[in-house]
């Protein structure tokens, strides 16, 4: 069979409906009069009992131009069910993509463009977010809220069907010519060290892990960290009051440790236990007696060239007087770090002395 062809709208609208209209119109019929059964997971959009107007909800008529056949703007359509109007902070999406940390839905979606390539081969594309980057509307399903959708692994490897969730938040945040950091070399299983996401992680000492929750054989996701901190509302990386769109707290400056200041990281790790110094021999002392960040040691992502994720930050550590900025595992529990911090208005200088004795200013062992 050929082509369709319509015929001239005149023709049209007296009545005469080309084959392609029929078409459409016998399969809304089908999803009115004989909806799937919910326990055949029926995406959630096509289910009759969650979606009472069934294709009407969003489709109508010839719709906006430049639409698909659509009654507004995509993303405003969306916000139409998931915005205030939902009538439960569940399903109000619109209040979370305006808070502080947010994916800027409201203010980017315009230039996203159906059937974009990403990642962005173009460094000066707008970078933007749009409903339809993380969701296919069609095949989404309840738990599943990404089903449907193309997928990215970092490196150039593309997928045709994403199975996890990181391979969805790649497309946008690894390998873009207009993104300014790609993150997925911070998870690459070649560095050495990296929180799960892409495979387990390579220590097997980890006594700091929540027993019961996780433990060294465990993956997590990318939404195990950003989310909505509101436990109530939509799940899901929509926006949050802590920055970057993180599910909790998580201070980078220096000052004095809480149960919320660090609430991101003791989520996985038993606060007792850092804090009894079962990882770090010296922990304690950095965290309480010093009022030193997580952040200005570790990489919250991975290390390309640490254990243990270490990773220090430029704002309090800097390299030693010999321009030494360096960490050395040691025997578990006692790493040597050779770099200056600067602390409390003092300055904290780690290097070997002239006996290879490890020293923090004038102390050495035993007289630590």
């Amino acid at each position: 069979m050929g082509p369709v062809k319509f015929r001239n709208r005149a023709s049209v609208r007296r009545g005469e409906r080309p084959l392609a209209r029929l078409l459409c119109a016998a399969c809304v019929s089908l999803v009115i009069i004989f909806p799937v059964p919910v326990a055949l997971a029926v995406p959630t959009h096509l289910d009759s009992t969650k979606l009472k107007q069934g294709c009407r909800a969003c489709h109508k008529g010839h719709g906006q131009k430049g639409t698909m056949l659509l009654t507004k703007t995509r993303d405003d359509l969306c916000f139409d069910c998931h915005g205030t109007k939902a009538g439960n902070r569940a399903g109000d999406i619109y209040s979370v993509v305006t808070k502080k940390s947010n994916h800027p839905v409201i203010q980017t979606s315009r230039f996203h463009v159906s059937g974009e390539v990403l990642p962005d081969d173009y460094a000066l594309r707008q970078r933007h977010a749009s409903c339809f980057d993380c969701h296919n509307v069609h095949i989404s399903e309840k738990g599943k809220a990404m089903k449907g959708l193309t997928g990215y692994r970092g490196n150039h490897v593309k997928v045709k069907q994403a199975t996890y969730e990181y391979e969805v938040c790649f497309k946008c945040h690894a390998d873009s010519s207009n993104a300014p950091v790609d993150v997925s070399q911070d998870f690459d299983v070649s560095n050495v060290s990296f929180h799960p996401v892409e495979s387990f992680g390579k220590s097997t000492l980890v006594p700091s892990l929540r027993h019961g929750r996780f433990s060294a054989g465990s993956l997590i996701t990318c939404s195990d960290c950003h989310g909505n901190d509101d436990r109530s509302g939509p799940k899901g990386p929509h926006g949050s009051i802590y920055a970057p769109i993180l599910k909790f707290q998580y201070d980078n400056d220096l000052g004095p440790e809480s149960p919320e200041r660090y609430k991101l990281c003791y989520e996985c790790h038993d606060r007792t236990s850092i804090l009894s110094d079962q990882s770090f021999k010296a922990h304690k002392s950095h965290i309480i007696y010093n009022r030193i960040s997580c952040s200005q040691c570790h990489s919250a992502h991975g290390s390309r060239t640490n254990p243990f994720l270490i990773s220090f930050g430029s704002t309090f550590v800097f390299p030693n007087s010999r321009g030494e900025l360096l960490f050395t595992a040691g025997t578990p529990g006692t790493p040597k770090c050779l770099l200056t911090c600067h602390v409390n208005g003092l300055l904290y200088e780690h290097k070997l002395n002239a006996k290879l004795l490890y020293c923090v200013n004038s102390k050495c062992p035993p007289n630590w």
